[in-house]
């Protein structure tokens, strides 16, 4: 099998628990496996896969929280103990700046890296990497 690299760390900070972006891996590499013959660039197919996979995961949890605060039960409960103030606050970002964040500084993957894995130009993905980096401050300054 070609070698994947360092591709899960996009997923990691998402879904807001560890054991559910483990989860949403494990399908992703299954999806992948599944058509390894037909994938061109696995790695990048793996990790598109894996953003993909947070970003449903994320479309269901805003679901749920909208469900739960229309039948009045406390959101804070439905936070995992786990996340801290930047986590809250990297979560309360929309999922494309989330996303550049999570592949730029949990990832470390480079501009150039990040430019094809989202389909953007180099300075398009710049712009939004600073322009999330500025939502982010303001979420935590709040």
């Amino acid at each position: 099998m070609p070698s994947i690299g360092p591709s899960i760390t996009p997923c990691s900070g998402w879904p807001g628990s560890t054991p559910l972006a483990e989860e949403l891996v494990q399908d992703a590499f299954v999806t992948v496996y599944q058509r390894l013959d037909e994938i061109e660039n696995p790695g990048a197919y793996l990790r598109r896969t894996v953003i993909n996979r947070c970003y449903g995961a994320l479309r269901r949890r805003s679901t749920e929280r909208r469900k739960v605060t229309e039948i009045g039960v406390d959101e804070r409960l439905q936070l995992p103990p786990e996340l801290d103030e930047t986590w809250r606050a990297l979560d309360r970002l929309k999922p494309r700046h989330r996303t550049v964040l999570v592949l730029r500084y949990y990832e470390d993957l480079s501009i150039r890296q990040i430019a094809e894995i989202l389909g953007e130009r180099e300075g398009t993905v710049k712009s939004l990497i600073h322009r999330s980096l500025d939502k982010l401050r303001n979420e935590v300054t709040r």
